[in-house]
């Protein structure tokens, strides 16, 4: 699971964490501002991920998760068609959030951002989809995480609430 805070926005990636991550080719402020400008994002949407669960440089602006390629080159970036990448994808979310289709979109998005993303459009989720959509997280990341807003989602559907 990818967690933003556990991420590191590129402009602000702390000398120590330079340091202790040599061999990462990290793009300089004019590389990171050329890549933001070229994909249409700002330059706050774009982070570093030390984890290694994924791609070292990510772009994650609300339910939109995507790797990026090791070098922010505009090159890179055309040959990856990250643009078009990042523009369809937020375009197909907002779709299935306009169409009321919320087990579509949580199918949708990136498993690694599924709960996060499931804690934050809790409020947003119709009551008669919570449950179903809650069941379909839970089928893709199996147990594990525990979700936030999970005891609360319990005790709707047992009619505490």
């Amino acid at each position: 699971m990818i967690r933003k805070e556990k991420l590191f926005a590129l402009l602000d990636v702390p000398d120590e964490v330079r340091e202790k991550y040599k061999m990462v080719d990290f793009p300089t402020v004019e590389e990171i501002n050329k890549a933001a400008d070229y994909l249409g994002v700002s330059e706050a949407d774009l982070y570093f991920n030390p984890n290694g669960d994924s791609a070292i440089f990510l772009y994650y602006k609300e339910i939109v998760l995507i790797e990026l390629p090791e070098q922010l080159t505009i090159e890179d970036l055309e040959l990856t068609k990250m643009k078009a990448k990042i523009k369809q994808t937020h375009a197909s979310l907002q779709q299935f959030i306009n169409r009321d289709e919320w087990k579509r979109l949580f199918l949708f998005i990136d498993q690694r951002i599924a709960a996060p993303a499931f804690d934050e459009l809790f409020s947003e989720i119709p009551e008669a989809q919570k449950k179903e959509v809650f069941l379909a997280i839970k089928k893709r990341l199996g147990t594990y995480p525990v979700l936030s807003n999970e005891i609360a989602l319990q005790m709707i559907s047992k009619g505490l609430i």
